[in-house]
This record gives C-alpha cells, sequence and structure tokens, in this order.
C-alpha cells in the first residue's frame, strides 16, 4: 500500500493519537482507581478483577478481527464505529450501578478500543512514508509512553478532586467529551482507505468465537470460583477451556490449509522457534506485569492507606522508568537482544527482591513511598525486556508474514493483561481474604513473579537474533 500525500493528514493523525491515547489511559487508569470502585460498587474479589481483566480480553480477542474489517470495509469507517462504541462504553462505565453492568461497560469499552487501534497503524503506513513514517511511528510509540506515565496520576487526582461528587466515575466519564471531539476532528480530517481486494478477506469470526470460548471458559471460573467457594461445577468451564482451545487450533490449521480465507492466527508462524518462544515470553512478561500493576496500588490503597493520588505517585516512577528506558535500549535489539533481555530480567528479580528487603526494614509503619526505588527499578527492568522481545519474536517471520505475525503479537500482549489480572487477583484476595494481611498478600504476588522471571530467563536461549548482514569489502 503506497503512501499518500493527504495534505491534512498531520492533523488527521493528531486526532487517531488522541483516541489511542484515550486507550490507553482506559488500561492503566483502572488500576489505581480499583481499590476505590471495588469498596463503592461492593465488588467481590472475582469481580474486581473482571473490571479490569474484561477490557484487556475483548481488545485482544477482536484486534486482529479490527484490522481485517478495517482492510474490508474502510480505515476511517471502522475507525469512527471503535471510536464511538468506546466512548459510548465509556460513559455506561461511569454510570455503571453495580459490577456486573461495570464489567460489561468495560468489555464493550474494550472491544471498540480493538476496532479503533489497528485503523491507526494502517493510516499511517497509507498516509506517510519515508522519514515522515518514522516520524508518525515515533509519536504513537511517544502517545503509548506518555499514556502509560501520566494515567495513574491522572487517575489518582480525578478521584481525589471528586468533580460533582462523581469520585471513580470521573475516570471514564472524561472520555466522552474527548471521544466525540475526536469523533467530530475524524469525520472532519481522516480520509477513507479501503484495501484493494485480495482474495476473500472476511474476518475469521467462527475462529474469535472459539477463542473466546476457550479464554473466557479459563478466566471467569478463576476469577469468580473463590467468591463461590470453588464449587465442583466450576470445574465444567474450566475443562471445557482447552476443549474450546483444541478445536481453536484445528479451525486455524483447516483454514491455514485450505488457503482460501485467512485464519486469525497462522498456526504455521509457530514452527519457528523464536516466534513460539517469543509469544511464550511476551506471555510471561506482560502476564508478570499485570500481577504486579493490581498488586500493587490494592497494597498501597487498602493496605497502608494512601489516597489514590498518592498512590499513583509510587507509580509514577516505574512507568517514567519503563517509557525512558525502553526508547534507548530499542537500539540495542537488534544487535544484543538476548543480553539485553537477560540483564533485564535479572534486574527485574533485583526489584522485586529490593520490594522485599524495603518491606522488611520499613514494615510496619512504612508509608508506601519507601517503594520509589523498587518501582523505578521494575520499570527499568521492563524497559530491557520490552523492546528486544518485540524484535527477537518478529526477527526471522519473513516478509508477507509480518503484519499477521505484529497481529499476534498485539493480540498477545493484551491477552497476557488479562491473564495476570487474574492471576494477580486471585493470588492477593486469596492470602488477604485468609486473613494473613495486605503484606503478605502483596509479598504471595511478587513471589509468584519471581517464578515468572524464572521461567523467562529459561526461554531466552530459544529466541535467536537476526543474522547480521556481512558488511561487503571496501575496494582498494
Amino acid at each position: 500500500m503506497e503512501a499518500t500525500q493527504d495534505p491534512r493528514r498531520w492533523a488527521a493523525l493528531a486526532v487517531l493519537l488522541v483516541a489511542t491515547l484515550l486507550s490507553i489511559l482506559s488500561v492503566f487508569i483502572s488500576n489505581v482507581a480499583l481499590p476505590v470502585m471495588r469498596a463503592d460498587l461492593a465488588a467481590s474479589a472475582g469481580q474486581a478483577q473482571m473490571i479490569l481483566a474484561g477490557y484487556n480480553l475483548a481488545f485482544g480477542l477482536f484486534l486482529v478481527i479490527g484490522g481485517r474489517l478495517g482492510d474490508l470495509y474502510g480505515i476511517r469507517r471502522v475507525f469512527l464505529i471503535g471510536l464511538a462504541l468506546f466512548t459510548a462504553a465509556s460513559g455506561a462505565s461511569g454510570f455503571a450501578p453495580d459490577p456486573a453492568s461495570l464489567i460489561g461497560a468495560r468489555s464493550v469499552q474494550g472491544l471498540g478500543a480493538a476496532l479503533m487501534i489497528p485503523q491507526v497503524m494502517s493510516f499511517i503506513q497509507a498516509h506517510f512514508a519515508g522519514k515522515e513514517r518514522g516520524t508518525a511511528l515515533g509519536a504513537y510509540a511517544a502517545v503509548g509512553g506518555f499514556g502509560s506515565v501520566v494515567a495513574q496520576l491522572l487517575g489518582g487526582w480525578l478521584i481525589e478532586a471528586d468533580w460533582f461528587g462523581l469520585g471513580w466515575r470521573a475516570i471514564y466519564l472524561i472520555n466522552v467529551p474527548l471521544g466525540m471531539i475526536a469523533v467530530l476532528g475524524a469525520i472532519r480530517l481522516v480520509r477513507e482507505r479501503i484495501a484493494a481486494p485480495q482474495g476473500d478477506r472476511r474476518p475469521d469470526l467462527a475462529g474469535a468465537v472459539l477463542l473466546t470460548v476457550a479464554l473466557s471458559a479459563l478466566l471467569f471460573p478463576l476469577a469468580l470460583g473463590q467468591d463461590r467457594g470453588w464449587p465442583w461445577w466450576i470445574c465444567l468451564p474450566l475443562a471445557a477451556s482447552p476443549l474450546a482451545g483444541c478445536l481453536f487450533v484445528r479451525h486455524q490449521r483447516r483454514l491455514e490449509a485450505d488457503g482460501r480465507r485467512q485464519p486469525l492466527v497462522s498456526v504455521s508462524l509457530f514452527r519457528r522457534r523464536s516466534f513460539a518462544a517469543g509469544n511464550l515470553l511476551i506471555l510471561l512478561f506482560y502476564a508478570n506485569n499485570a500481577v504486579l500493576f493490581i498488586a500493587m496500588p490494592l497494597f498501597l490503597q487498602a493496605g497502608s492507606g494512601m489516597t489514590p493520588f498518592e498512590s499513583g505517585l509510587v507509580f509514577a516512577p516505574l512507568a517514567l522508568g519503563f517509557a525512558l528506558t525502553s526508547m534507548r535500549v530499542g537500539k540495542l535489539a537488534a544487535s544484543r537482544g538476548q543480553r539485553t533481555l537477560i540483564a533485564g530480567c535479572l534486574l527485574l528479580g533485583a526489584a522485586y527482591l529490593l520490594f522485599f528487603a524495603l518491606n522488611a526494614a520499613f514494615a510496619p509503619g512504612m508509608s508506601g513511598y519507601e517503594w520509589i526505588p523498587a518501582a523505578l527499578l521494575a520499570g527499568v527492568a521492563m524497559g530491557f525486556v520490552s523492546a528486544p522481545l518485540n524484535v527477537l519474536t518478529l526477527a526471522h517471520v519473513r516478509e508477507d508474514e509480518i503484519g499477521t505475525a505484529s497481529g499476534v503479537v498485539t493480540a498477545g500482549v493484551e491477552i497476557a493483561y488479562a491473564l495476570g489480572t487474574v492471576a494477580g487477583g486471585m493470588i492477593f484476595f486469596s492470602i488477604a481474604d485468609a486473613g494473613a494481611g495486605y503484606m503478605s498478600a502483596f509479598h504471595g504476588a511478587i513471589g509468584f513473579n519471581l517464578l515468572l522471571v524464572l521461567g523467562m530467563l529459561a526461554l531466552i536461549r530459544n529466541v535467536r537474533e537476526p543474522e547480521r548482514q556481512a558488511v561487503p569489502a571496501s575496494p582498494d
């Protein structure tokens, strides 16, 4: 797809990046608000987990389909539908009367994000070329870093400001006017773009349904089982999950062998060791992040008595360390990817041990601010892992497969967040509700993360760096 010189392309990109920022804020801003939302809605432990995980699960499951729909029906049209859905669901989240309503609204919000976010990358590909494309991609990455840094502080500030008595509801309702402005801007500035037809490009809806059933049958029982006292029937959906997963894989293989329709996931990609191992690493790494992101605010607010804004101040160094380090480390990803990954995992393990040490040194009277060095180190470590992990996972994928493979990686990140949120919440709440205390609950969560780090270290040797091009000798 050749880039076209639309004179309004930069203004249109600004509108698309506003929508991107809203989707990123909705991931991180909810973490800092979770303790307040749980108390206000009388949400159970499982419901609290699904308030966060529902967004990531819907986002990850339908991300690839969102990209296909953009190719089929047009970037502008699908983006506007996704943004309108996201904005409406944000309003429904802000006015949710109970936990079930909030979980449903958040899931629809994730679906809207899955429709609109792939169109941003497609727009950049279609309307920018050369150095301009690099600048546009850099702006996209910068929005991601900025969103992760500012979300916790913004969420804490909005909750404490308590505009019109809205409390935590403001973190979602603020999306409504901003989303409406972005809709109007997109209608005026974004040009329609439909990809040239290339065979049967209909999205694999059957595959999406099977994958949704497989993951939902796993996540919902694990999240809600503790609330119900782990009844015997909770095993039924857990047993159905691997069955639906096997049916999904068979369906994907059949579509890929047939060749007439593109599957949701090209199973043949996983025959490459680097791609398969890289996606396992992505699962462990981003699940690890999600565990920390749910456990930190819960301990700081419910355990240490911090306000949401104070909790955001402790978290902000982590996000800032990640944003700054990931930008710098990206240059090392191709040449020293494995060593950078190992360094990042070791630093991440050291950060978790530092959490333990700080807790031992300052408990029981710690304020929470003592965590800032450990949070900063964890963010730096995550920056060391993130960029090379993406590069190494895609290093041995063919040029004609890069779009599909990138979609799998991006969807995998969101699904990993959903899995990690449920795992982290299950560990934290089961320990805290058993009467062991919030400090023990946090220790259990980061102890689990240490096991994930060990798993990452064991997998790293299976991802290979890109083959280096031989430099021709200069003629004498």
